[in-house]
């Protein structure tokens, strides 16, 4: 039975047992991403390229800066959460709100030797906090 990531036991945070191996895994996986995508890169003394980059490039255009945090988000999965693989990151904006940006996390993981595609949501809003959503 899956029992929370190292840093979920020793921060206390995975309380969930009551779902089966595949559903707790999914949350774990949703948890750390959040954790990953709260962080500002620079904030870990230990891994300097820990978290989400400075998002705010004026030399970029709207779709530069979407095809960037495809880019560094996918990037910081693939090193940051190693139960995710084959891993598709999208990012949009709304056309009524631009402050919002919308990310869709799509790949698999593994759980009871079996592959499952798993799809996350995370919003960032103009205060910069992210999300991950299932």
């Amino acid at each position: 039975m899956y029992e929370g990531s190292l840093f979920e036991k020793l921060t206390n945070t995975f309380t969930d047992i009551a779902h089966d191996d595949k559903e707790s895994l999914y949350l774990s996986i949703a948890n750390n991403l959040t954790y990953i995508f709260s962080t500002n890169v620079g904030s870990s003394e230990a891994c300097l390229d820990y978290g989400k980059p400075e998002l705010n490039d004026v030399n970029l255009g709207l779709e530069e800066s979407l095809t960037n945090i495809n880019v560094v988000f996918t990037d910081s999965i693939l090193k940051y959460e190693p139960r995710l693989y084959d891993v598709n990151v999208q990012s949009s904006t709304g056309s009524q709100n631009l402050s919002k940006i919308k990310i869709t996390i799509k790949g698999y993981m593994r759980a009871n030797n079996e592959d499952h595609r798993v799809e996350y949501t995370a919003i960032i809003v103009n205060d910069g906090i992210i999300e991950v959503k299932k």
